[in-house]
């Protein structure tokens, strides 16, 4: 699926939430390129902060592995995570001082 990208319209289809979650990017070849955390987060996408990086340059494709919190039962298990992985596209980047505010498009759950 290949879409124009129009910077004046929102790509979001779901609502994000703010979220903290640890997170690492990795290349194709499963090499760590950046280690950060969430801001938000939807179903289709997050926004992480992380190290600027080359890695992450807007439409490329790397793999992200994100901590998040296990539920049972409806209740969140404080202290307890899971590791879920995706497939994304960067769509956006942003420079926060030092650090770099990336939009990244989920194409895959993996995991």
């Amino acid at each position: 699926m290949t879409e124009q990208v129009n910077p004046g319209r929102e790509r979001r289809e779901d609502a994000r939430r703010a979220a903290a979650h640890r997170v690492v990017v990795l290349d194709g070849n499963d090499r760590v390129v950046a280690r950060g955390r969430t801001a938000n987060i939807s179903v289709d996408g997050v926004l992480l902060i992380a190290p600027r990086t080359e890695a992450l340059r807007q439409g490329r494709e790397v793999v992200v592995e994100i901590d998040v919190p296990k539920i049972a039962h409806g209740q969140v298990r404080r202290g307890q995570h899971r590791t879920v992985r995706y497939r994304g596209r960067v769509v956006r980047t942003q420079q926060l001082g030092q650090l770099l505010g990336v939009g990244l498009e989920f194409v895959e759950k993996l995991a």
